[in-house]
């Protein structure tokens, strides 16, 4: 596949092996395999594709009963009263007790069933079918898991972010202040910096709301986690370029891939043996029928006859010809006729939508990258000021606002530099997904990306 390996395209969603939510106490670090674990065992959507694999098996085992033998027993007895009375004459009224006993069993043998035939066929491939829709659903579960996930990483570092930016605009404003009393600046100057701290403490609130919505949307996949707590990206950790330059190549993958367009294609099929199935219901069916009855009554027919045990053998060929039915069974080829165009538009609706789904997660990795490459500068240049404002103060060439504006200047650059490398993490795995290549096994790889404890900026 474009010149990589699996073993190096596994590389990207493998980062996640790291990620931890400490679901209980003894055990604080949990990856994000494990989530993926819990999320299999608990999660509707997919539970809810598990149970239609199992539904389908078993319609394709009914499917292939309706040929074998149908075989069927019956049995009765009965205990009878019967008055006789003679017409014409003068004959007393009669009066009987008796038993009868009746068994018999039946066996029919299809021969020729086409809606058999075409029920048996449409089984397997509706088998075939669920079991894409089964891959397609565990794919989107990963991605959708990891999705969430680096959002509420992301929802952190802003958090974090945030908070350093009030401190220092709080800082900020002290200095202010103490200018403003020592006759060196204006209570304007000071009013200023009163205001930026206060929006900054505002964007704090806002962001603290919107990691607790983060945390909300892990919470649907996993069940509830409170006490959440995740690692750190490594500021000197590299990416490898996993998704290469040729879009068309990737592509080109997507027809015979892509889960939910095999499912798609299989549904087509499907829908092309309910035409024949119902088709069928104008043909001709011809049976083998055989039987084996015995019946005993403990008196005749007629007061005074003796009783009687019949045994009874019967085989044959049952032949039956459909010649109308009020125009129901050509309903229902119409019917047929019309699912399987549906079936078709929708697998033109899931081959567009890979399509875009490729497309956005290649260009959303070209754009995490940039975003990461640039970010990477920003945090040297960052770097490079707050040591010359550090060295500056110890001189008298600069003052603490210098340092603390050199402090903001690098936060920012390391939350966008971080930002960048996940979106570049969720546009892979949304690719891989789409492509049904996403596996747990993946979660191997990358986790050296990611270390327990953040790391403090170079000073």
């Amino acid at each position: 596949m474009m010149g990589y390996s699996r073993t190096t395209s596994a590389l990207a969603l493998c980062i996640t092996s790291l990620l931890a939510l400490p679901a209980y106490a003894t055990t604080p670090v949990t990856s994000l395999g494990e989530l993926f674990a819990i999320a299999h065992e608990s999660e509707p959507g997919y539970l809810a594709a598990m149970a239609n694999v199992e539904a389908s098996n078993a319609r394709t085992r009914q499917a292939f009963g309706a040929m074998l033998p149908q075989i069927t027993a019956t049995a009765s007895t009965n205990g009878n009263r019967r008055r006789y009375d003679t017409v014409g004459d003068d004959t007393p009224t009669m009066h009987d007790r008796y038993h009868a006993d009746s068994n018999q069993l039946s066996l029919t043998q299809p021969i020729w069933h086409a809606a058999n035939n075409a029920a048996l066929r449409q089984a397997h491939e509706a088998a075939q079918q669920a079991e894409y829709q089964l891959e397609d659903t565990e794919q989107q579960l990963y991605v959708k898991l990891a999705t969430a996930w680096f959002d509420l990483m992301q929802a952190r570092d802003e958090v974090a972010f945030t908070t350093a930016q009030r401190d220092a605009l709080r800082a900020q404003w002290e200095i202010a202040q103490r200018a403003q009393a020592l006759g060196v600046q204006g209570e304007p100057q000071a009013e200023e910096a009163h205001a930026k701290y206060e929006e900054a403490s505002a964007d704090e609130a806002s962001a603290e709301l919107d990691m607790s919505t983060k945390l909300a949307a892990v919470e649907q996949w996993v069940g509830p986690a409170e006490d959440l707590q995740q690692p750190y990206y490594k500021d000197d950790a590299e990416l490898p370029e996993l998704i290469g330059d040729d879009l068309d190549a990737w592509l080109a993958q997507i027809t015979t891939r892509s889960p939910a367009v095999l499912a798609a294609a299989r549904a087509i099929t499907a829908a092309d043996e309910e035409i024949a199935k119902q088709e069928a219901g104008h043909q001709p069916t011809l049976d083998l029928v055989a039987s084996y009855g015995q019946n005993a009554q403990a008196v005749g027919n007629f007061p005074g006859q003796a009783g009687y045990n019949i045994r009874t053998s019967t085989i044959g060929l049952q032949l039956n010809i459909p010649l109308y039915s009020g125009g129901t069974q050509s309903a229902k080829v119409t019917e047929a006729l019309a699912m399987r165009d549906k079936a078709r538009d929708d697998m033109e609706a899931a081959r567009r939508q890979a399509i875009l789904n490729v497309k956005d997660a290649f260009y959303g990795w070209r754009a995490g990258q940039a975003k990461a490459r640039a970010a990477h500068i920003a945090v040297a240049s960052a770097e490079k000021t707050l040591a010359a404002a550090t060295q500056g103060t110890e001189k008298g060439l600069k003052t603490e606002a210098d340092i603390l504006a050199a402090r903001q200047q690098m936060a920012g650059a390391r939350r966008d530099m971080w930002k960048g490398n996940y979106q570049q993490l969720v546009s892979y795995l949304k690719l891989k997904a789409t492509l049904g290549e996403l596996s747990i096994t993946d979660v191997d790889e990358l986790d050296a990306c990611f270390v327990a404890q953040k790391q403090e900026a170079k000073r």
